[in-house]
């Protein structure tokens, strides 16, 4: 039974080795994101009609069930990278024109922001830092100035609704 486990682990974290960063940058990680381009079957393109937003890029990888879905922008820029895995989001990042992560958002098993996250600006100074939970904000989140000093405090009950601020 306890060979049955570590084999249930082992695959586990060998799946989802593949489909995550090994580290967190807050800034786009091109190697990264090729080695997943790469190992895809079979990839397709298609306008996407938002200002934010011009094309979208699927790559799909058929032997482990993935999809990376790459936005651009008017100038062919990388703004937002989303992998699924069986149809649940694995990874979402979204980024500013110059390549700095907009936001660390942790993920739990059923694609909902779960955990300690962290807001960035375009410099890459925090702008605000918290937790989720199964998709709500939840608890104490501190807010920062564009310099990193902070400016004040918000609560959320565990359904996401705000209690208060606190402003320094």
């Amino acid at each position: 039974m306890k060979q049955l486990h570590f084999f249930l682990l082992a695959t586990a974290t060998l799946i989802f080795s593949c489909s995550i960063p090994k580290k967190h940058s807050t800034k786009l990680d091109k190697d990264w994101l090729n080695s997943i381009i790469e190992k895809s079957d079979s990839s397709y393109s298609k306008p996407y009609y938002r200002t934010d937003f011009v094309t979208a890029t699927y790559y799909i990888n058929k032997r482990d069930s993935s999809v990376c879905q790459i936005m651009k922008d008017s100038a062919s820029l990388i703004r937002q990278i989303m992998i699924t895995k069986n149809e649940i989001r694995t990874f979402f990042g979204q980024y500013y024109s110059n390549g700095q992560l907009q936001a660390e958002l942790p993920l739990d098993n059923f694609g909902h922001y779960h955990g300690s996250a962290t807001y960035f600006t375009k410099t890459g100074t925090i702008l605000n830092k918290g937790n989720y939970t199964n998709g709500f904000k939840s608890g104490k989140w501190d807010n920062y100035d564009e310099n990193g000093k902070p400016i004040s405090q918000e609560e959320y009950d565990s359904n996401g609704q705000l209690l208060k601020t606190t402003k320094f």
